[in-house]
């Protein structure tokens, strides 16, 4: 059988999809968390087609960071799905007459870890919060009367266990759950199924990796503390040091950028084919640090050094879990020459950043909270185990989205700095992938 279709490029972004088949039909559409990461670009991919997103309902707990706010058809809605009782939100929703064909479910809550822990080591509080926020709102929709016809709910590869070890390489969809330790992404998941063979409405669930954008809101950016270490060690006159492993720095690990994440909803939402499935969601770009160190440290005008061979020159962390998530094998062992959250509580380090703070009237800080900004990207640049996200099952239903993960990333750092979140690469106007 032959099928085809018409897909188009929007700057970096390029094979997207294109809906002749919702010509001349309009939507409504909920977007939780749209201050965050996901949901501000959500927000913004949906305001690009005002022909079809008639309404767009942005719901966060604080006011709109960005201009979008103002847009037309985009209702900011200030509602919090932990504070208030499921009563209360669909009092809220009522009064602003909201009404859903979709909603994208990008809210997230990142809590403090346990002292002395990693990033996510309080996996119940983790568990508790955001299992809250989702069935707090789904038992709003309910009492609001608002039944969309699909619910496209975001959650990520640590559904594979990646930040717990090897795991099942490539990771596909259809792996069996990584029991062996707590994932509120299960619990989620299964809350959205409960909801969905109750009301009939259909459900999608996407899984990003590593995500990449810019957001004034930072949590969870792997491109934020990627730019500020750059951006200090020129400062400093030094080399853009690699931290890892040769393992770390040849491995592929495939990266989600928010954009693309956003037209893959978008795209998931308003496909037949694609109701009530889980799907994956990277860049398509085959990508390893090893290959983008030298780019960045060409971007930023400085040297850069690659892992040292001898591995008495490393930290070794061993992870606590075996056989490690893929079922089988020695738990994962990570080597460290150093640590980003460590980096980041030098003395020079913080004397540098108030400086370029100052030269270039930066408004925020990342130095608050070390281990949230910059433990993240520990979590991902040290980890030497593959992280390979199969994008075969949405390929076969129709989706060829894809960016250059490092176009992504040279573009968010030039909107990170247009926020005034981190110095400008000066005298660099465009990617390239070229060594130094």
């Amino acid at each position: 059988m032959v099928s085809t279709s018409t897909v188009e490029s929007n700057g970096i972004f390029h094979g997207l999809p294109t809906f002749p088949e919702h010509d001349g039909k309009t939507y409504s559409a909920i977007v939780t968390g749209a201050n965050g990461i996901s949901g501000d670009h959500m927000v913004k991919v949906l305001a690009q087609s005002p022909q079809r997103w008639k309404h767009i309902y942005a719901l966060s707990r604080r006011p709109p960071l960005n201009h979008l706010s103002n847009a037309d058809g985009v209702q900011h809605i200030a509602v919090d799905f932990l504070a208030s009782e499921p009563s209360e939100i669909a009092r809220i929703l009522k009064e602003n007459g909201v009404q859903a064909d979709f909603v994208f479910f990008a809210s997230y809550v990142q809590t403090p870890p346990k002292k002395g822990e990693g990033l996510w080591s309080d996996t119940d509080e983790m568990t508790r919060q955001n299992t809250l926020l989702l069935s707090n709102f789904l038992s709003a929709l309910k009492i609001a009367f608002i039944t969309p016809s699909r619910i496209i709910l975001q959650t990520g590869a640590k559904h594979y266990g990646v930040h717990l070890g090897p795991t099942l390489t490539p990771e596909e969809e259809d792996d069996p759950r990584v029991l062996i330790a707590p994932n509120f992404y299960f619990q989620q998941e299964d809350l959205l199924g409960d909801y969905s063979r109750e009301t009939g409405s259909h459900w999608n669930v996407t899984r990003p990796g590593f995500i990449i954008g810019a957001v004034k809101d930072a949590a969870m950016n792997i491109t934020y503390p990627l730019a500020v270490y750059a951006a200090i060690q020129k400062y400093l006159g030094q080399s853009l040091d690699f931290p890892g492993d040769i393992s770390a720095w040849e491995t592929e690990s495939h990266q989600s950028t928010a954009t693309l994440i956003a037209y893959h909803a978008e795209w998931a939402a308003l496909t037949p084919a694609a109701a009530d499935q889980a799907l994956n969601i990277s860049d398509s770009s085959q990508f390893t640090w090893g290959k983008f160190w030298p780019i960045l440290a060409k971007w930023y005008g400085i040297s850069y050094t690659s892992p040292n061979p001898d591995t008495k020159a490393y930290n070794l962390l061993e992870m606590p879990l075996e056989p490690p998530p893929r079922g089988f094998g020695p738990r994962g062992k990570i080597y460290a020459s150093f640590s980003f959250a460590s980096w980041a509580q030098e003395p020079e380090v913080l004397t540098a950043w108030d400086a370029l703070r100052k030269k270039y009237g930066l408004v925020q800080s990342p130095f608050d909270d070390t281990l949230k900004t910059f433990g993240l990207i520990d979590g991902e640049i040290l980890t030497p185990w593959p992280r390979s996200i199969s994008m075969d099952k949405s390929r076969k239903l129709g989706w060829h989205g894809y960016v250059d993960t490092k176009d992504a990333i040279f573009e968010t750092i030039t909107k990170l700095a247009e926020l005034k979140m981190v110095p400008p690469m000066e005298g660099v106007e465009s990617c390239s992938n070229e060594d130094s």
